[in-house]
């Protein structure tokens, strides 16, 4: 009796430690978060001029420069519930959801989803000056997820640009 009874005890030392001990060496060493939030991305597929810029990942719609966040309109944080589909299931909610933006002095590259007949990705490229942003590129098919993958997307020249030829006024995206 003595004897199951302490193998009942141990067995359940075992499933209430077990569980915290593998969940902390599956997250190993702390990140360093400034790292990973920044990348250096060459613009040349984009602007057509070897240029690169700094820049820093941004989740937070908030964090967005306020001449982006005027031409973006209502989009909804990466964890905030938004639209995906034409049946409106809240009114209240915007139909965009940003996944990472990347801000540089000069630009600001944005990645979200866009609700409507059907759930898909976009990329906005704005160049920024004197408080004001205008659209350059929008991609309605490829996004990163992070910075390092927007770094990827925009340097590796496979992202098509959905607006008119320059020349051409640009017809606004639908946001």
């Amino acid at each position: 009796m003595l004897r199951c009874r302490i193998i009942g005890a141990l067995s359940m030392v075992f499933l209430l430690v077990l569980p915290c001990a593998a969940c902390k060496a599956r997250k190993g060493a702390p990140k360093d978060t400034q790292a990973e939030g920044k990348a250096t991305i060459n613009l040349k597929s984009i602007t057509g001029i070897n240029e690169s810029q700094m820049f820093e990942e941004v989740r937070r719609v908030s964090l967005l420069p306020k001449a982006v966040r005027d031409q973006v309109g209502g989009m909804a944080d990466s964890d905030q519930p938004f639209n995906k589909t034409d049946f409106v299931v809240d009114s209240r909610l915007p139909m965009r959801q940003l996944i990472v933006a990347g801000v540089s002095k000069k630009y600001c590259i944005v990645s979200y989803w866009q609700g409507g007949r059907a759930l898909f990705v976009k990329t906005s490229i704005f160049e920024l000056t004197d408080g004001s942003a205008k659209i350059i590129w929008v991609s309605s098919s490829k996004a990163g997820f992070n910075i390092r993958e927007l770094k990827e997307l925009v340097e590796s020249g496979r992202m098509n640009n959905d607006l008119r030829p320059r020349g051409l006024q640009p017809t606004p995206p639908a946001w």
